[in-house]
């Protein structure tokens, strides 16, 4: 069973805008679709720089135990959240349509990277929030643009 994450990113400029969007356009996919891109664009940024896009705040460091874990496995020095081909980073992908545009993961640890909790065995382990499904401000005004692009204004 795969269980897919999803982030809501929409403030309150985007959804006024979204809003219109939908109101004066009949076919909004081309545009959902070129923003589902630009939220995989933020969290493949994210996940390079280690840092929230947000905020720009950087990650909280791994652990001791971790880093010497991945170090006898032979994946450290490395990118924390980015150390398995086949993992969190690669497990992205954009969907849209009509009325919505979306990144998610179908990864079952996807969320807890993003907000943190505990985990492990018998939840004794405490991860640390680091978000990476958030948008930049760079690509808010990008998704801004492209709904103003498609509202012709």
């Amino acid at each position: 069973m795969s269980t897919a994450i999803s982030i809501d990113v929409a403030g309150d400029d985007i959804q006024a805008a979204l809003n219109d969007l939908l109101a004066q356009i009949n076919d909004t996919r081309p545009a959902m679709r070129a923003i589902s891109e630009v939220l995989l664009d933020s969290i493949e940024e994210a996940l390079d720089n280690e840092a929230d896009p947000d905020t720009g705040s950087p990650w909280q460091a791994l652990s001791e135990a971790t880093i010497a874990q991945r170090k006898r496995a032979g994946k450290w020095p490395g990118k924390m959240l980015q150390y398995s081909q086949g993992g969190l980073a690669s497990s992205f992908s954009a969907n849209y349509g009509d009325e919505f545009a979306a990144a998610s993961s179908n990864k079952p640890y996807a969320a807890i990277h993003h907000f943190g909790g505990m985990a492990g065995k018998n939840r004794r382990v405490t991860i640390p929030a680091r978000p990476y499904a958030s948008l930049s401000p760079s690509h808010r005004e990008e998704v801004l643009d492209i709904l103003a692009r498609h509202l012709g204004l």
